[in-house]
């Protein structure tokens, strides 16, 4: 039989031409072989089940490439477009004739797992989709290797010829009688699309292609690349391949559950349905507002703008149909589209909806704004409005010191910090960072700390490649205070522009100061619009407190030098001068957080929270990320709104830096490693934080050369030494004298000697050695106890009590546990001491601190999804419910790689596994664990895995690899106290098998 014959039966079977030649009877008998319709064309097709199909190639496996899918099967005829994901070009099949749409992934996302995955379930999904209104994928290419699978991935589909809907708006809105057909259409489609448990979730009328043909216009929807399956038990959690990306789907079409994080439905498909049809009869959107912010508000806060405000020949039902489309709640809405085209056609209700909308979530409101992609748009018009500007998005300034006349010490420093803050609203300007300066006078031969003269500053701006420095100064006449500012390009000196202003009074000196840097960032070619948007006054960027903004410059330049103890006390004045200064509040949050002290930063984070509206647009994106980091504790709110942050101000180290260190709690550690690589290398920005930032996302990848390599560069360029690292480092490589050196040298310092103390516990008790592991944890503790940290004192004794209940040494552990409940305030203390007393049997007071933590950390991450479920699998562990505790850990995989839990879940699913007798799926568990010695590093967990591993295998029946694996773990404990519980468990189980 023809092939085209069988594409064309199995495309109205409703499959891709996926299927090998020897399994399609099974599959046309089974798909639609009961269909009367097709039966003729089944049975006919029946005797080619043998011959070859429509996916034959004749390139090697391995070098399989767009070029040789063309050469084999397809001539490339153009690009018709390229989208984040994926490429389609018009290509003539060789084989059937005729022009198809081939997809192909993007070269660049061949080796990203979350494009790829998206890809397959474009695939996958549009595939499920048969119908006249929805693009027909005709074929798939998946011509897998051993080296490379996703590099074949492509499909072909139908030929598009026309122009989408978008497009076609642009010359002005529809009349209902040029709309209707065309919104039956587009819901017919999503009707089937929902009828097969697909959400579509970015519909929109650039997704809608109109094909002329003989019959009028055809409305085909098309991208099915963020589809979503739709489950009831969904609970508003996509899956792993969308999770990854935030908040997907397009601003201006997203429904309200998607901005908030809610459940995706149907509903949320029949959302911008009512906004496309929106469109259509009025040629704008529902929602306007000044700023994406404002429409962001009044999406989430108010109705709509009625349709017929703008098109007043729209008839009542249309409008009524429209609203109810987009009301707020999705159970408000139609809640399938056969219902919109019954109201439209008068036949159905229309109830009208003007329930309130939730309460927004600051995080939904930044998604907006950052994901309209403002930074691009200004820049654009910046570009098209200046002919000749001064500077460029690509430039980087150097900001001086002031020059100050003035006698009044008050303005020294001060006045620095606030013009780099009233600059830095601007996506446009660049301004070198604090440590780039720092490093570069090191280099010059100059203090680190050097005051930064005119002349200072150009020498500087030159060393650095930057394009000009801005040099301001002040001075006063009587009560009077005159500023200037000037920016000068310090390769030949010449003026690039400059401002002065008169401040009538000490107290008008911020607001003078914010009106100059205004007018100067115009001068320098900044478009207009851009700094009107980006232009927050200086009293609400900063403080109206000079005697505030000199305290929290003062701590910003200690915090800088990872000086925390030094910084607290100045942030501290900084909001004591003025309780209304959102920044200083989260600067104070976050030395507390680097200090060790949750429970303060937590209530810093909120009050910087709650006076956000007085911050800049870049501020408030960060206050909104700090609050969702340190007082939800929604790590993935918390990335989403950093990541977004990143886009609109892609020069913002602090922004990637702080990116970075979510990837690493979260367990993403390749993504970690390539934000905080874009801070140090890309932004070419050094300091102590951002190198300990790469070399921890090196040790975590276990790339220890690299580890080694960056340490000793942050020191040759005096950033310091990072001695617990280099400890880890030895540790890994089994250097015991390096490892001696490294704790020797952090010995005698405030906070380092505790912690240092208390790794070297880790190490011992990792080797069996339990009475010295005690002895120093003691010590660790008395040295914490001696700075007053309580909570670092119950963390030690919480580390403690786990370990103990992980040797057996049950009573122990529990005794230790009591006693550092006594202490602990903090989550993750808690949470450890209540997975301990799960496992020694004291399942009620277990079970009780789990439901105490669920419910005051509802939005937490970890805390949901990792310490609840561990201390829930801890007692149905003891209680002998293997297969509860491996249920209950089944929601911890996506975040146990997390640097908070260290794959602690996947040992107590691998301890579940034994107790259930399933040796295969413990041997996985267990060797998760020992495929990652830079997560693991020192923690006990990492040496008792081989004593799990060879209990799996002996459970499996591979009497050698148990003995292998058995073998390990006593080396490992060949010096071990030999009265620990699990060492004579494992000694006598080892003898069974000789």
């Amino acid at each position: 039989m023809e092939p085209d014959r069988w594409q064309h039966v199995a495309a109205l079977c409703g499959e891709a031409l996926e299927v090998p030649a020897t399994d399609r009877t099974e599959f046309l008998r089974e798909r639609c072989g009961d269909d009367q319709a097709l039966r003729g064309e089944v049975e006919s097709l029946l005797s080619m089940a043998n011959k070859p199909g429509l996916l034959d190639f004749t390139v090697a496996p391995d070098e399989f490439n767009l070029s040789a899918v063309i050469s084999g099967r397809f001539r490339i005829v153009r690009l018709i477009g390229r989208g984040g994901m994926g490429e389609v070009y018009q290509a003539e099949d060789l084989h059937m004739g005729g022009h198809i749409a081939l997809k192909t992934i993007r070269p660049e996302l061949l080796h990203n797992p979350q494009s790829t995955e998206l890809f397959k379930r474009e695939i996958q999904l549009a595939k499920k989709v048969t119908h006249p209104n929805v693009c027909r994928i005709y074929d798939v290419g998946f011509h897998p290797s051993s080296s490379d699978p996703d590099a074949k991935m492509f499909l072909t589909m139908e030929l598009l010829e026309g122009r989408t809907l978008s497009s076609r708006l642009t010359a002005g809105p529809m009349s209902t009688e040029e709309a209707l057909p065309l919104v039956q259409q587009m819901a017919d489609a999503l009707g089937a699309a929902h009828r097969a448990s697909i959400v579509h979730r970015d519909f929109k009328s650039g997704n809608v292609m109109l094909v002329s043909h003989s019959g009028g216009t055809r409305a085909v929807v098309m991208d099915f690349g963020l589809a979503h399956t739709a489950t009831q038990s969904d609970g508003g959690h996509s899956d792993a391949a969308t999770q990854t990306l935030g908040a997907v789907g397009t601003p201006e079409y997203m429904a309200p559950e998607q901005l908030t994080g809610g459940a995706i439905t149907p509903a949320t498909d029949i959302y911008a349905l009512g906004i496309v049809v929106y469109e259509m009869v009025t040629g704008s959107r529902p929602f306007q507002g000044q700023t994406p912010f404002d429409i962001a508000v009044r999406r989430l806060h108010e109705t709509p703008l009625p349709p017929g405000q703008l098109a007043p020949d729209l008839e009542p039902r249309w409008e009524q149909t429209i609203l109810r489309c987009l009301s707020r709640r999705p159970e408000e809405r139609f809640q399938n589209t056969s219902e919109v085209l019954l109201a439209l056609s008068g036949e159905g209700e229309i109830r009208a909806s003007a329930a309130p909308g939730r309460r927004m979530s600051w995080i939904a409101a930044v998604a907006v704004i950052l994901m309209a992609g403002a930074s691009a748009a200004y820049l654009s018009l910046h570009r098209a409005s200046l002919a000749g500007p001064k500077l460029t998005d690509k430039d980087t300034i150097v900001l001086a010191d002031f020059a100050n006349t003035t006698r009044d010490s008050v303005f020294d420093g001060t006045l620095r910090q606030g013009l780099s803050a009233q600059l830095e609203q601007s996506p446009f300007l660049s301004l070198l960072s604090d440590q780039s300066i720092s490093e570069t006078l090191q280099l010059m031969g100059r203090p680190k700390g050097a005051r930064l003269t005119e002349e200072l500053g150009r020498e500087v701006c030159q060393r650095t490649a930057s394009a000009a420095t801005i040099e301001g100064y002040i001075s006063s006449l009587g009560s009077q205070y005159v500023l200037g500012l000037k920016a000068v390009n310090c390769r030949n000196g010449d003026l690039l522009a400059q401002e002065q202003v008169t401040a009538n009074g000490k107290e008008q000196v911020l607001n003078a100061l914010g009106e100059a840097a205004t007018k100067l960032r115009e001068k320098l070619g900044e478009s207009l619009a851009s700094v009107q948007k980006y232009d927050v006054p200086p009293q609400n960027v900063t403080t109206p407190s000079l005697e505030a903004l000199q305290a929290y410059s003062l701590g910003y330049r200690a915090m800088d030098k990872n000086d925390f103890a030094t910084a607290l006390p100045f942030f501290q004045r900084a909001v004591g001068f003025d309780p209304n200064f959102a920044m200083g509040y989260l600067r104070l949050g976050a030395n507390y957080r680097a200090l060790h002290e949750p429970g303060y930063a937590a209530e810093s984070m909120r009050k910087a929270f709650d006076l956000r509206e007085r911050t800049s647009a870049q501020e408030k994106f960060s206050i909104a990320a700090n609050y969702e980091l340190e007082g939800t504790g929604n790590l993935e709110a918390a990335r989403t709104a950093y990541e977004l942050l990143a886009q609109t101000y892609p020069r913002d180290y602090e922004s990637r830096n702080d990116l970075g260190v979510i990837y690493i709690w979260l367990g993403d550690y390749e993504r970690a490693l390539t934000s905080i690589k874009e801070v140090v290398i890309g932004l070419n920005h050094r300091s102590a934080f951002s190198y300990r930032n790469l070399i921890a996302a090196y040790l975590l990848l276990n790339r220890l050369d690299e580890v080694k390599a960056t340490a000793q560069d942050a020191e040759d360029r005096h950033f310091g030494t990072d001695h617990s690292f280099l400890y880890m480092l030895d540790f890994l490589q089994h250097n015991d004298a390096g490892m001696e050196h490294e704790a020797a040298e952090l010995m005698g310092k405030p906070g380092d000697e505790d912690a240092i103390l208390q790794t070297e516990s880790n190490t011992a008790a990792y080797n069996g050695d339990f009475s010295k592991a005690r002895e120093l944890t003691r010590r660790a503790a008395d040295s914490a106890r001696r700075d007053g940290r309580k909570e670092t004192v119950a963390g030690y004794g919480a580390d403690a009590a786990v370990r103990e209940a992980l040797v057996g040494n049950l009573a122990l552990a529990k005794q230790e546990a009591q006693a550092a409940l006594a202490l602990a305030t903090e989550k993750n203390v808690e949470a450890n001491l209540a997975i301990v007393l799960g496992l020694a049997g004291d399942s009620a007071q277990a079970a009780r601190i789990a439901g105490d933590l669920s419910k005051r950390f509802a939005e937490d991450t970890i805390v949901q999804t990792e310490y609840v479920p561990m201390i829930h699998a801890a007692f149905a562990l003891r209680n002998g419910d293997a297969s509860k505790a491996v249920e209950e850990l089944t929601v911890a995989i996506p975040y146990e790689l997390g640097v908070y839990v260290g794959l602690f879940p996947a040992y107590l699913r691998g301890e579940a596994y034994l107790a259930a007798k399933q040796g295969v799926a413990a041997e996985v568990e267990f060797q998760k664990i020992l495929d990652h010695p830079g997560v693991i590093k020192n923690d006990l967990i990492g040496a008792l895995a081989h004593l799990g591993l060879g209990r799996a295998y002996a459970l499996a029946g591979d009497r050698a690899k148990a003995k292998a694996a058995y073998q390990d773990f006593l080396t490992l404990w060949k010096d071990a106290d030999p009265d620990v519980p699990i060492l004579k468990q494992a000694q006598a189980e080892y003898a069974k098998l000789q």
